[in-house]
């Protein structure tokens, strides 16, 4: 939050019970779009972070005439639950309306004067986070935990799930229910597909991709591409040069890293502006208090992926750049991973749509929280063409056979790939297989050096510790469940590693602070989503 500018701070709503503040980045509305804002009839206040791209065709909807303060999206979605709530329906059920309207990528706290209720929302995939915390004393929400820390909340915060909406009413009890359900197409027990030939799933794909792109670019003049050199990243900096006037690729890692070398020959290539970063030990030890107070966390690949976006960040800021473009997603819902090949060899392909289905629901916390809160650390937006809703539901209907062709296939994502080549994009380009950012980038042995000459090696390792390792919450494909078909020292994290990182993260927050409770999360999301779909 801090990152921001001071002129993105508005001045805070509070009735003696119920408080909002807000820290804003002005990308659509200008500076009238601060908030928070109230409704015409004055039953609601909302406050609302990320980004509606039909908020112009809902906005040409709305039925009442309603006095806008801004061009924000952020007004239109007050202005239609107004009209909801005006039909005589309940909050609860205005939302569930919302959620299946909006285009975007949200999470929104919303003020109920009428009843006192308040509710807490976030998007289908949890591309935008929210926070909360529940004591006797007082109920606290924020998108970052660390807010919540400060106001005394760090003994259980919880996440606000995706698709769902936490209400609280008048009296602090809170209730948690789903309002936005996947679509149809992501069945797991599907086997009648769309697109069952190359030529109708390129055509598919290339209209759902060029259509994301086009709704996050409008009304930008700048923007910066979060750049590996990999395929996916590429294909996004391709496209947005065609629609953007000023795009800017970015990388970081360590001089002799494999992405920088790659990046810097393939933006050279398709004659893509790049800026590098070299990230070294003295940059990576004066960063790495940053990053885990960025991301709230210490856990050792979440770090590691977010080093060299952090770095990369710092040079966009810079540039005055306000938004970002990333390549996330395309690995899980058009069959990247090494390891699904191997899936497909041992539990055939119904099997690997289960996984890929389950890792992209969560994404939300194994990718997307860090992602946004390592962008934002310095006060940029991240865009995530990928997830589209769109760009999923034809990525779907797309037989998994043309992806991922049998289990000796070393590449996946084949229409991906196929895709980016009739754009334009070299062979050799287009069918490069990348490593993990993480080893890509060269920051995995740096940190490794870096613990050991600070004396964190195996011989601190104790089995108390160990033990307490086993009790966490395991994030990321590669070590939920892909260690277990490829090189599993390369997947797990060294313990001695952990322990570095965990007292740092004791030296950023304090010994006291607990981590994000995760009690109710695989029954909402799990039971409710993946098995059931």
């Amino acid at each position: 939050i801090s990152s921001l500018e001071p002129s993105d701070f508005s001045a805070p709503y509070n009735d003696a019970r119920f408080g909002l503040g807000h820290v804003r980045l002005a990308i659509v509305g200008g500076q009238l779009g601060r908030q928070p804002f109230t409704s015409c009839d004055g039953r609601l206040t909302l406050e609302h972070n990320g980004e509606i791209y039909n908020y112009k065709q809902i906005k040409n909807k709305l039925k009442s005439p309603h006095h806008f303060l801004s061009t924000s999206d952020s007004e239109v979605i007050l202005h239609f639950l107004e009209e909801e709530l005006a039909r005589s329906t309940t909050l609860l059920e205005a939302l569930t309306k919302m959620a299946k309207v909006l285009d975007g990528v949200y999470s929104i706290a919303i003020k109920d004067h009428k009843t006192g209720d308040i509710a807490l929302v976030r998007d289908l995939l949890g591309v935008r986070q929210l926070y909360y915390s529940e004591d006797p004393e007082q109920v606290t929400f924020a998108s970052e935990q660390k807010a919540i820390w400060l106001l005394g909340g760090n003994k259980s915060v919880k996440r606000v799930m995706p698709g769902h909406a936490v209400i609280i009413n008048n009296k602090g009890t809170l209730r948690e229910y789903r309002i936005a359900e996947p679509p149809h197409t992501l069945d797991s027990n599907k086997v009648n597909f769309k697109y069952n030939s190359l030529e109708d799933a390129l055509k598919a794909y290339k209209k759902s991709l060029l259509s994301a792109m086009k709704k996050r670019t409008e009304g930008l003049d700048r923007i910066g591409i979060i750049f590996s050199g990999g395929i996916d990243s590429v294909l996004v900096a391709w496209l947005a040069k065609d629609l953007v006037k000023d795009v800017t690729c970015y990388n970081a890692g360590t001089p002799e890293s494999s992405d920088i070398l790659f990046a810097d020959k393939v933006a050279k290539a398709l004659d893509l502006p790049l800026k590098v970063n070299v990230i070294t030990k003295r940059s990576t030890e004066y960063m790495l208090p940053k990053i885990i107070h960025a991301i709230e966390d210490s856990d050792a690949l979440q770090v590691e992926v977010a080093l060299p976006i952090y770095s990369a960040m710092a040079s966009a800021k810079k540039d005055h750049v306000k938004v970002v473009f990333s390549g996330q997603g395309v690995d899980e819902i058009f069959g990247g991973y090494s390891w699904y090949p191997k899936i497909v060899g041992s539990e055939g392909y119904n099997s690997l749509r289960n996984h890929m289905l389950e890792d992209l629901f969560l994404l939300y916390k194994e990718t997307l929280e860090r992602e946004d809160k390592t962008t934002m650390a310095h006060g940029i937006e991240m865009r995530e063409p990928y997830l589209d809703k769109q760009v999923i539901k034809t990525a779907f209907d797309i037989n998994p056979r043309l992806n991922v062709t049998g289990p000796d296939d070393n590449l996946g994502k084949r229409v991906h790939r196929l895709l980016a080549h009739r754009l334009g994009i070299p062979k050799e380009i287009a069918y490069r297989n990348k490593s993990a950012a993480q080893h890509g980038s060269g920051i995995h042995f740096m940190i490794d050096q870096i613990a050991r000459e600070n004396n964190f090696d195996e011989s601190r390792i104790s089995s108390g510790y160990l033990r307490d390792l086993e009790k966490r919450e395991i994030l990321g494909s590669s070590q939920r469940y892909g260690f277990k078909y490829g090189n599993k020292e390369l997947w797990l994290t060294s313990p001695h590693i952990q322990m570095y990182l965990d007292r740092i993260f004791e030296s950023v927050f304090g010994k006291s602070t607990n981590y994000i409770d995760t009690s109710d999360e695989e029954f909402l999301l799990t039971n409710m989503i993946i098995k059931r779909i």
